[in-house]
């Protein structure tokens, strides 16, 4: 260190998301409902999206008490003609610092079975509607010379061949390439992108793989810390993530898997 430097250190309120306003798909349930609400414990205005008003509802109601809030919009990121409207919307109400692709869908079926029906459902929800969502904002950030964090959903099917899930293990290994791809252009523009991996999480979709004793202790076998995870949990990488103290990080996947990948 010259003796003109000052010592450096990051400060707590690096973490802080006021002000910031974070779209959140699949907001409605599950990991993308956790999501939103971290969002808003954060401080951050966020636009949570799902298909069931009823469920974003719910979002919004759990998140009266907190820092930030919950503005819903109820809409099927399925439908790729609809994102650039969906965008639209989301800067009719304040310019976008940050989007969350929760939004997916698991079909599990030997891939011998897999028809192009299915194939094209899974890919364009996991896969498509991600990237053209992003695209849709990050126009606008390019364009108004703002910065801006996308933050992709993997899995550890990002890493891993999982039996019995073809179209889903190539939709998040996809958005592996999709993320590094977008950091290396967007970067400059102070605009990142990077993924979480999550693990298993006890969530009303999972509960199901947990019905027998034997799976149960199939999997608590091969999670390191013998447990699925809590949705919260994933709240900690989606804060740093979204909030200043990962300025310099992009093009990354945060895997929060309960050491499941590194055993």
């Amino acid at each position: 260190m010259s003796t003109t430097e000052q010592p450096g250190y990051l400060s707590p309120d690096a973490f802080s998301l006021k002000g910031r306003h974070i779209l959140v798909t699949g907001a409605g349930r599950g990991l993308g409902q956790s999501m939103a609400l971290t969002a808003a414990a954060f401080g951050a205005q966020v636009t949570a999206v799902a298909r069931s008003a009823d469920q974003l509802q719910t979002t919004a109601d759990a998140a009266v008490d907190l820092p930030g809030s919950v503005r819903s919009v109820p809409a099927d990121v399925s439908d790729l003609a609809g994102l650039e409207g969906l965008a639209e919307d989301a800067y009719a109400h304040a310019p976008v610092y940050g989007v969350i692709h929760a939004a997916g869908v698991q079909r599990r079926l030997d891939a011998v079975d897999v028809t192009p029906e299915l194939w094209r459902e899974v890919l364009t929800l996991n896969l498509d509607a991600p990237f053209f969502l992003s695209q849709a904002i990050a126009k606008r950030q390019i364009a108004a010379a703002t910065p801006g964090s996308h933050i992709f959903i993997g899995s550890l099917n990002s890493s891993i061949g999982l039996p019995r899930n073809v179209p889903y293990v190539a939709s998040k290994t996809g958005l592996l390439g999709v993320t590094r791809a977008l950091s290396t252009e967007w970067s400059s523009y102070s605009i990142r992108a990077n993924a979480i991996g999550p693990g298993y999480y006890r969530t009303a979709l999972t509960e199901g793989l947990l019905s027998s004793q034997a799976d149960h202790d199939r999997l608590m076998a091969r999670i390191p810390m013998r447990r699925f995870g809590l949705p919260e949990e994933l709240g900690g990488a989606i804060a740093f993530l979204l909030s200043d103290a990962s300025a310099y990080v992009s093009g990354q996947i945060l895997n929060v898997d309960g050491g499941w990948l590194s055993s």
